[in-house]
């Protein structure tokens, strides 16, 4: 007799997340890189383009109440992917929700309170925000100087003095459970005008190694996200600013200084970007340099903002390893598993 071969069980499939994510359409991740600013009366659009996939961030104008956040973080419970929330919370003249949670000190006065007292404000702060629904604090600014469009934003032309208060802001956001947005990297404080206004010149490379990258070498943590300037820094991005270089931004953040967290772009609706670029333009530019999210300040552009991306990304002048990168980034942020979200898109197709 002959014994017969034992039947091999075949080893079941395991999807990586990563193959879900390459199979999930492209729109819905390209949506998932958008940062929208949006005043509240624009919270419904919000809430529509967050359930149509068409953006994966806000960021707060105005002064929204706790009723307007509740109401809009309500709605994105039932969004496939969850919207996340942020705020220019820096205290002084840039803190959006001061009626809500009550005022606090610029950069400049937080200088001279104690470290402790600094953390446990930010702590306290950030507490207010989660209670809120926001989970990102644009914010703090690590820029080292007062110059145009800094002042008081700053904590001191000391470098060593912005890495010990501004890492006691970071440290109190982080134990409150918010993520901290340093900003503008490579560094804003000794730029020649407010990038509001204008694209800025930065003294060159080497001075900003001696003294605005201090800030980043010392404080920033993968976990932590960077908020790249419309800055041109002269002996590393040519004529284009920060947030279109890669030499910038794969060059000096990721490869040099060796982060690999959350890269967003300060809004492509300000001055320095609008009077050379289209905001789709800017938008194609950033994240083929390697930004992670771009920022526009109206809900109502998100979808043809949308349109040029996609389209970028079939003709192959975005790359989808690029974006795939980015994406798995902001599903780990999110708690989103890529598998999960490829089933429910399918079935909502089919």
């Amino acid at each position: 007799t002959v014994t017969p071969e034992p039947t091999v069980t075949p080893e079941p499939t395991v999807t990586s997340g990563r193959e879900c994510l390459s199979k999930v359409p492209g729109r819905y991740l390209l949506g998932q890189l958008i940062m929208t600013l949006a005043y509240p009366s624009d919270f419904p659009l919000v809430e529509e383009l967050s359930k149509n996939l068409e953006i994966g961030f806000m960021g707060i104008l105005g002064s929204p109440s706790k009723q307007e956040l509740d109401s809009l973080n309500e709605s994105s419970y039932d969004a496939l992917i969850p919207l996340i929330i942020a705020s220019d919370e820096e205290g002084g003249r840039v803190q959006r929700l001061r009626a809500e949670l009550g005022s606090l000190p610029s950069a400049s006065e937080l200088s001279s309170v104690p470290l402790e007292d600094i953390e446990e404000m930010f702590f306290q702060y950030g507490k207010g925000l989660l209670d809120l629904g926001i989970s990102i604090a644009l914010a703090p600014v690590v820029d080292v100087g007062q110059g145009p469009g800094i002042g008081d934003r700053s904590f001191s032309n000391d470098p060593q003095s912005v890495i010990r208060n501004a890492g006691a802001v970071i440290s109190g956001f982080e134990e409150a459970g918010v993520i901290p947005v340093l900003k503008h990297f490579p560094g804003h404080g000794s730029a020649s005008q407010d990038s509001h206004l204008g694209l800025p010149t930065t003294p060159n490379l080497e001075s900003l190694r001696e003294v605005d990258l201090l800030p980043y070498q010392e404080l920033l943590k993968d976990r932590h996200a960077v908020m790249i300037g419309h800055l041109v820094v002269p002996g590393l991005t040519g004529d284009l600013p920060a947030s279109l270089s890669s030499t910038a931004i794969k060059g000096l953040l990721r490869n040099e200084l060796s982060f690999n967290g959350l890269v967003l772009t300060d809004s492509l609706a300000m001055g320095a970007i609008s009077d050379r670029w289209s905001i789709p333009e800017a938008a194609v530019m950033a994240l083929s340099a390697g930004v992670d999210i771009v920022m526009i300040a109206d809900p109502s552009q998100a979808s043809t903002l949308l349109d040029r991306l996609e389209g970028s990304l079939d003709v192959g002048e975005l790359n989808d390893e690029t974006v795939l990168n980015s994406v798995e980034k902001v599903f780990a942020l999110k708690k989103v598993d890529p598998c999960q979200i490829l089933g429910a898109i399918e079935a909502e197709i089919n």
